[in-house]
């Protein structure tokens, strides 16, 4: 079901009030492989950003060390490449 113009305001409205929006860049592909870890971990992108974030944070990790994205991300069996 389509939603109504009415709603969409409200609720584009409601977001710019409520949230602030943050953009990060990554390198193709990986994207979709980090949405794929997600899916298989029942977990949202946006929610597993800022939970590491917030766990950098509170645990007072030194990102100087970490490793590049493309290095740690799992590319299992049957990777779905096609994701949007």
């Amino acid at each position: 079901m389509k939603m109504s113009e009415a709603r969409y305001n409200a609720n584009r409205r409601y977001n710019a009030k409520a949230y602030d929006d943050m953009k990060i860049h990554v390198k193709k592909g990986e994207r979709n492989r980090l949405k794929y870890y997600c899916t298989q971990h029942e977990t949202s992108l946006n929610s597993f950003v800022t939970a590491c974030v917030s766990y950098c944070i509170q645990n007072n990790i030194d990102l100087s060390a970490a490793l590049p994205l493309a290095d740690v991300l799992p590319e299992g069996d049957g990777f779905p490449y096609d994701l949007a």
